[in-house]
């Protein structure tokens, strides 16, 4: 902001004067010199210098005292209480620095939208200084329309400014809205969010009128009064207070009429067309459809984020375009009086750009790598994929074409040792959403170390290092709703026990602990699958699985960084041979989203392909998952693998705050002349917790979980029971147990039994991802 020094602007007493006066001098007592005060070193705000006019004196060559100071030009503000703000003396000469402290101090009271000065010379005499004063408008009532009622409110508390006490009049505080002109004092707070600043600037404090005086709202009641410092500068505020509340294409008028109304007029402002750049028409006409933003709309800020996220889900085939963008243009009012008394004021857009809302010494300034790196980014401007130009609203797109991503698979497994990997999908975008290519690979390499071995059989221990691989392709074609479409070929160590605990947990553990809590065994084939999609909740899906099975055995020693001396973790033999089989599910999720990414890697009738992560919904939503698989000769298998099994697992999310809900879980699974590798077992974590890993099997199990959670701590209690060929169902065991959270997965679980190989030392595990 540019600034002039005040008395620059008002005084020049160095010209001669023309006239009789010249030839004899004024005599007059010494003028008085005010106290050293920190105002007269200042420099006058712009916006101060519009409201005070300019004086320049020419008195017989030689700088000369003011006799006195005149106050013209007053209505309803009564002289004395001017004089007392602006410490106007009621007589005696002053300085020329003295006058343009008190021009100084009445232009910064706020009450006035002019200060005009000007000296009256009379022959002889001691010049007079004259003020005219034009006082700010005076507003009896309000009238808003064109809001709504909660922005209506916000806008009303930020159009009425009062200030804050001044320190001049022995408070501690601030002029709120005006810029001090000198002497800043910070205020430093270290926090857990950054480093955060308060500055303030309290040298030279502005004489703020009575509160008593000024137009204002409190608590919704309209206070007539002045309006403090002016009408232009309210209607900025509220203009920018409108914006704030997310309408972005809104614009503001206002009338005062002569019986002191105020009448605001809100435009919240319609969209005139929705333009889609980068493109083809027919594309184009998709992307209007899925933002629902349409020519007429009034226009919400809230409105374009739904609708970027809406258009990033439901067309991920295209790119959002990110483009710099200016701020707005500043918007001045303008006023025009008019004739009877009424005043009118229209916005006019200038060629600088609108500032950020100026903050008051309270406010704080964040000060932190992210915000200064972002800021960097953007540089003056924003970036945005939507944007508006004038009233159009317009989407920058572009065809995505190809992505690809890769992930890391640290596995370490009892039946592999460490074996680091790699995982890569690439997709292959149609920008007109006709078909959807994926094609998906992973591989892992068995490392040998730690001299682990399979005693007395050197062949198998090179079998169970040998490379473990997959590749898969598949189709997504929206129009028939056909999420996936594909066939994978494979040969790697694969388990049934991912409904239990998370594969990365399972990892961890064994690399540590040699305790992995998980059965492997090799798995060589193919599978062909298909995957619909019919509404946003539902998914049904058939796979045909030929797999060729073989068991693994643990190696010895273990490798592991701790429990090195203890026996390597059993991994039970399977049934050996080809097997083929055919499999069925339904699914459905209450919360999944409407593009909720379907399909896994690794696939397994236990688990969802709707949804991996299980997070913890924020409202109540219902997960479910049902498979059927069903084995036989005819399919190209063996003659020993006839059976079928069906898998149920239902969970329940109440959510009763945040981060406080309860979660309830029942899973049903069992068959008929089930493989090995196909049986049910119940023990261990997620499968009732507390006891043993697999304590219970059998070819039927029942499982019942219900947890609660408030905040970061959390309780839960496990029942479960399995069904054992010729001895039927076993007595349900029961577990119970407490959990501490560090975020939304990762917890802290201990768990006990309660059968009579209870103890008082508890099962307790580290865990990072939620099976359910």
């Amino acid at each position: 902001m540019n600034r002039i020094p005040l008395f620059l602007c008002l005084f020049s007493l160095a010209a001669s004067a023309q006239g009789p006066a010249a030839s004899s001098p004024v005599q007059e007592e010494p003028p008085s010199r005010p106290a050293e005060d920190p105002c007269l070193a200042g420099e006058q705000d712009e916006a101060d210098s519009e409201v005070l006019g300019a004086l320049r004196l020419s008195i017989n060559g030689e700088n000369r005292a003011l006799a006195e100071v005149k106050l013209e030009g007053l209505q309803r503000l009564p002289e004395p209480l001017v004089r007392g703000l602006a410490r106007v003396p009621a007589k005696g000469s002053l300085t020329p620095e003295h006058a343009a402290l008190i021009l100084q101090r009445l232009v910064r009271t706020g009450l006035f939208t002019k200060v005009t000065p000007t000296v009256r010379l009379a022959e002889g005499s001691t010049p007079v200084l004259v003020v005219t004063l034009e006082e700010q408008p005076y507003v009896a009532s309000v009238e808003l329309t064109g809001l709504q009622a909660d922005a209506q409110r916000d806008v009303q508390e930020e159009l009425f400014q009062v200030p804050y006490p001044s320190s001049e009049d022995g408070d501690d505080g601030d002029d709120g809205d005006t810029d001090d002109d000198e002497g800043t004092e910070a205020h430093v707070r270290i926090g857990t969010e950054g480093v955060r600043v308060h500055i303030s600037s309290r040298k030279c404090p502005a004489p703020n009128p009575p509160r008593e005086l000024l137009a204002f709202f409190d608590e919704g009641r309209f206070h007539p009064g002045f309006v403090w410092k002016g009408l232009p500068g309210a209607l900025e505020r509220a203009l920018e207070e409108i914006e704030d509340e997310g309408y972005l294409l809104a614009s503001l008028d206002a009338t005062l009429t002569p019986e002191e109304q105020l009448r605001l007029r809100v435009d919240e402002g319609k969209v005139e067309a929705v333009e889609v750049r980068g493109v083809e028409e027919d594309v184009a006409a998709r992307v209007r459809e899925v933002m629902g933003i349409k020519p007429g709309d009034v226009l919400l800020r809230s409105d374009l984020r739904r609708a970027e996220g809406r258009l990033k889900q439901e067309m991920p085939f295209l790119t959002l375009w990110e483009v710099e963008t200016l701020p707005r243009p500043a918007t001045r009012f303008e006023e025009v009086r008019e004739e009877g008394g009424g005043r009118s004021y229209r916005p006019v857009e200038e060629e600088t750009r609108r500032k950020k809302k100026r903050k008051h010494w309270e406010d704080e300034v964040e000060l932190s790598w992210d915000a200064l790196g972002e800021q960097w980014k953007r540089g003056s401007g924003e970036e945005e994929a939507i944007t508006t130009v004038g009233r159009r609203v317009v989407v920058h797109a572009r065809p995505r074409g190809s992505s690809f991503d890769v992930e890391l698979l640290p596995m370490h497994t009892q039946v592999t040792g460490f074996a680091p990997g790699l995982s890569g999908s690439l997709k292959l975008w149609d920008v007109r959403n006709r078909a959807h290519v994926t094609l998906d690979a992973a591989l892992t390499i068995p490392l040998r170390w730690g001299g682990q071995r399979i005693p007395g059989d050197p062949e198998h221990t090179a079998f169970q290092r040998r490379l473990n691989w997959l590749v898969g392709a598949k189709v997504q074609v929206p129009r028939v709703r056909l999420a996936e479409v594909g066939v994978q070929l494979y040969d790697f160590t694969d388990t049934n026990d991912r409904w239990r605990m998370g594969a990365i947990d399972s990892y961890i553990y064994s690399a540590l602990l040699n305790r992995p809590d998980a059965e492997y065994f090799r798995r060589k084939g193919l599978t062909g699958f298909a995957t619909w999609r019919f509404a946003q909740q539902w998914l049904v899906g058939a796979e045909y699985r030929r797999d060729t099975y073989d068991s693994l055995v643990s190696f010895s020693p273990p490798f592991s960084l701790f429990r090195r001396d203890s026996a390597p973790f059993p991994n039970p033999l399977v049934d050996e041979g080809r097997m083929t089989s055919v499999v069925g599910r339904l699914e459905y999720a209450s919360d999944a989203a409407r593009t909720e990414r379907v399909g896994s890697l690794f696939r397994n009738p236990e688990l969802s392909l709707l949804r991996n992560d299980w997070e913890w919904p924020e409202r109540m939503a219902v997960r479910s998952l049902l498979t059927v698989e069903v084995g036989s000769p005819e399919l190209g298998g063996g003659a020993e693998y006839r059976f079928w099994k069906v898998v149920s697992d239902n969970v329940l999310y109440v959510s009763t705050g945040h981060e406080d809900g309860l979660r309830l879980r029942v899973r049903a699974a069992g068959g008929a002349d089930l493989p090995l590798q196909k049986q049910e077992a119940l023990g261990g974590w997620s499968g009732l917790r507390g006891y043993a890993f697999k304590e219970f099997r059998g070819d039927a199990s029942l499982l019942a979980s219900a947890e609660y959670r408030w905040g970061f701590f959390g309780a839960f209690v496990d029942v479960g029971s399995v069904h054992r060929p010729e001895l039927g169902w076993m007595d349900p065991k029961l577990g119970l147990g407490a959990q501490f959270y560090f975020g939304d997965s990762v917890h802290l679980s201990v768990a006990w039994r309660t059968d009579e190989r209870a103890s008082f030392t508890p099962e307790a595990r580290l865990l990072f991802v939620r099976p359910f």
